[in-house]
């Protein structure tokens, strides 16, 4: 029977010590972890926003955070990678894809892009995936506006973000 508890203290020991590990761990990753900001704009002619939508993911750095845009005529999917430098700054990588089509029978137009930025934690950049300037499109008098997709991301620390 003394063995018998022995072994349970022993095991409720192991137990607690444990848990305390873990917490310590969930701790230290909530310190690491970011939380990468996203606003998607598209914009005609580079002046009035026709739509938008925000999004908030959380990383950790060096995994990337994937935005899939799909549009009646297009599709953008962005990955957006966050290395850090020190405290303060990072790296960010942006991969962008997209396939642009056009009326039936038109060939389907396929773009990728790579930018790493050098940032500082808060700051904002803008990532355009169709390129900054987009050729115009016809409309039905013959007029062509100029729309674009830009993307605004911010990364921020994750126990900033929640607060």
């Amino acid at each position: 029977m003394k063995r018998l508890s022995a072994v349970v203290l022993i095991c409720a020991a192991a137990l607690t010590a444990g848990a305390d590990d873990l917490e310590e761990a969930l701790r230290l990753l909530s310190q690491q972890a970011l939380s990468v900001n996203i606003v998607a704009r598209i914009t005609e002619n580079g002046q009035e926003t026709v739509w938008n939508m925000e999004v908030s993911r959380v990383t950790i750095a060096g995994r990337a955070v994937v935005l899939r845009l799909d549009g009646s005529n297009v599709v953008v999917v962005v990955q957006f990678t966050p290395y850090r430098e020190n405290a303060d700054e990072l790296l960010l990588v942006a991969q962008g894809q997209t396939w642009v089509g056009g009326t039936a029978g038109e060939e389907v137009k396929y773009r990728t892009s790579f930018k790493s930025m050098p940032v500082t934690l808060g700051e904002s950049v803008v990532f355009f995936p169709l390129g900054a300037r987009v050729d115009g499109i016809a409309l039905e008098d013959d007029e062509y506006a100029g729309f674009n997709i830009e993307l605004e991301v911010q990364v921020v620390p994750y126990q900033t973000a929640a607060e």
